[in-house]
């Protein structure tokens, strides 16, 4: 199963929005978008309060070999619920049962099974809540453990809550938020462990924990959540977490998209970064001279290592820490970042204090995605468009093409032009129309782009967004786009022709500027001067397209109708010079006027032609 990467945004915790609508003024899309309340750090209770158990002592579990337990699972919407299983979710391309701690083989656990229950476009909504867990008020710094494997489909939620006052409030913990359409957990079915540290839901110690797991899929019919092996578990003393980092900083209110984490830089687009990592204390003690370390390792010998300012971060805290005034040499190559919180006490757990990053500088490629393939987007065979911002800061720089990467979904013969918008998202120019070929697709995991040169190049004006993007008309030989990497809402945009509105997506489709003055220039032209000729242009069972080539050509062909709609397609491989012919079959085909194009890498030649009855 591989189905439709259709992204949705969260609204809140409960309730999920299609993906949010913009308006197409772009001073509009700077509007600051709202934000959840984080829930405030307890304070520090006194240390006559504290109980004294060591650090990582295990104060609760659950692993479901004796059933439910007294969980509850209430199902507010949709057929899916959470259940008992041995066998996990196992159809097409879920990730298998889950082996975990006590899982597969031969365990229980519990799983919220989309896959097996779902019915597509019926919301679902489902949780399972435990029964009070006391005895623990005593414990102010505690973490939450569980063994899981999630498989997403079009931004599903997975959101774990917990209550401190049995029940009347909760704090919520999104989890799985990196997880890419059509991916899995790390290592899936093998179990991935999470720690939450739930100590701000506990205010200092709790008579009463209520743990609760909820499943949020708008779309329905995706893939499934498994859980086993819960635990709760004594903070330690020392103990840091380096939860996110990135190699630059934007935020809806800077007004641009300079700041935006470009995957790669073009060598005269290279500007100041400013490196930022999320530091939490999920230990027990205060932890002092905390700091960022970043090591820049780049070609040659720009290789550099940079400390941010030190802090001191109490228990349950969380602080961003950030580096500035490091600007991107303008030397091509990969750079590779690594990301170290440190601080003066010994620390406890140090596999979760470091992170990797990464960059590229190139002579002539702008690009915001991670380079290969995690999932797709369509429009199940409408018309859309999908794309990025870009910021660009130099003066000299000249559009020639747009690059895109198209799933294997996508059906060859298929059409799809580049288009490209200023800041205001108004329309500046596209390229040819080009025709899919089948080598030109990529499967998970690939990153092999199709240049799109632009009718004529784009003069960039310096310090001024641009928006790219990928056009497909609809029809029924569909694209599909791929996507990598995950995109800040309002950074990247869809648009739909079945209501002519924007939206953002929270994935980075692969689309990108493309600077190289060499694009599009060929020795020889395949089709030179000549035209191609149908004969005979109104017809009722078939019409033979003639044409000749002044070189061996890769070739390829659509019929559309007036409204611009695919009906049908081919490949006719690759063809030697001189003079060629193929029909065109009408048996099936509506009367009308219909437009046949013949493409041959990046040339295109049209005739008219007439389906009569």
């Amino acid at each position: 199963m591989y189905r439709t990467t259709l992204l949705l945004i969260a609204a809140t915790t409960s309730m999920l929005l299609a993906a949010q609508p913009i308006n197409a003024d772009h001073i509009n899309l700077r509007e600051p978008l709202s934000s959840t309340q984080l829930a405030e750090r307890p304070d520090r209770p006194d240390d006559a309060t504290r109980d004294q158990r060591s650090g990582g002592a295990v104060l609760w579990s659950e692993d479901f070999e004796s059933g439910f337990n007294g969980w509850a699972v209430m199902t507010a919407s949709g057929p899916v619920e959470w259940e008992l299983t041995t066998t996990g979710n196992t159809g097409g391309f879920t990730p298998g049962p889950l082996q975990s701690t006590t899982g597969f083989p031969g365990g229980q656990w519990i799983v919220a099974d989309s896959d097996l229950n779902g019915v597509p476009n019926v919301l679902e909504n489902t949780t399972i809540t435990s029964p009070p867990i006391t005895g623990l008020d005593t414990v102010p710094y505690m973490l939450l453990r569980f063994e899981q494997s999630f498989r997403q489909l079009n931004n599903d939620e997975t959101i774990v809550e917990v209550s401190g006052d049995g029940g009347l409030s909760w704090t919520a913990y999104p989890v799985n938020t990196e997880v890419a359409g059509n991916q899995s957990t790390p290592g899936a079915p093998l179990s991935e462990t999470i720690e939450l540290d739930i100590s701000p839901a506990l205010n200092g110690g709790s008579a009463d924990i209520r743990i609760r797991f909820q499943w949020l899929s708008v779309q329905g019919y995706a893939y499934s959540w498994q859980i086993d092996d819960i635990a709760l578990v004594a903070a330690l003393e020392n103990d840091l977490r380096l939860e996110s980092v990135s190699h630059a900083q934007w935020d809806i209110g800077q007004g641009n998209f300079a700041e935006l984490p470009y995957s790669v830089y073009p060598t005269n687009e290279v500007r100041e970064l400013s490196f930022q990592g999320s530091v939490s204390n999920i230990g027990s003690t205060t932890q002092t001279n905390v700091r960022l370390v970043v090591d820049v390792d780049g070609p040659s010998t720009n290789n550099v290592t940079l400390t941010s300012t030190a802090i001191t971060l109490l228990p349950g805290q969380t602080e961003n820490l950030t580096i500035t005034g490091y600007t991107i040499p303008a030397v091509n190559g990969d750079y590779d970042l690594t990301y170290t919180v440190l601080q003066d006490e010994p620390e406890s757990s140090p596999a979760d204090n470091v992170r990797e990053g990464h960059f590229e500088v190139s002579m002539n490629t702008f690009a915001r995605d991670l380079g290969a393939l995690e999932g797709d987007m369509d429009n199940a065979g409408a018309e859309y468009q999908l794309g990025n911002w870009f910021h660009v800061v130099d003066w000299q720089n000249t559009l020639h093409a747009v690059d895109v990467a198209l799933s294997e979904r996508s059906d060859p013969g298929a059409i799809i032009v580049a288009v490209v918008y200023d800041e205001d998202l108004n329309y500046i120019i596209e390229s040819e129309e080009h025709v899919v070929q089948a080598n030109e697709l990529n499967d998970l995991g690939e990153g092999h782009f199709i240049t799109l040169p632009l009718i004529d190049p784009v003069e960039l004006e310096q310090d001024h967004d641009y928006f790219v993007a990928v056009h497909h008309y609809g029809g029924t030989a569909d694209t599909w786009t791929g996507v990598s990497g995950l995109s800040q809402p309002q950074t990247s945009l869809f648009w739909d022709a079945n209501d002519n509105t924007w939206y953002y997506v929270t994935v980075t489709p692969m689309v990108r500027m493309n600077l190289d003055p060499t694009v599009g220039q060929h020795e020889l032209p395949a089709f030179g001067d000549r035209t191609i000729v149908a004969s005979p242009t109104i017809f009722d069972q078939n019409t033979l397209v003639s044409f000749e080539l002044e070189r061996p050509a890769d070739l390829a062909w659509t019929l559309t109708d007036l409204s611009g709609r695919t009906v049908q397609h081919g490949s006719l491989g690759r063809r030697a010079a001189g003079p060629q012919q193929f029909r065109v079959n009408g048996n099936g085909l509506a009367e009308g006027q219909y437009l046949l194009r013949l493409v041959s890498d990046g040339e295109l030649r049209t005739v008219r032609l007439v389906k009569a009855g």
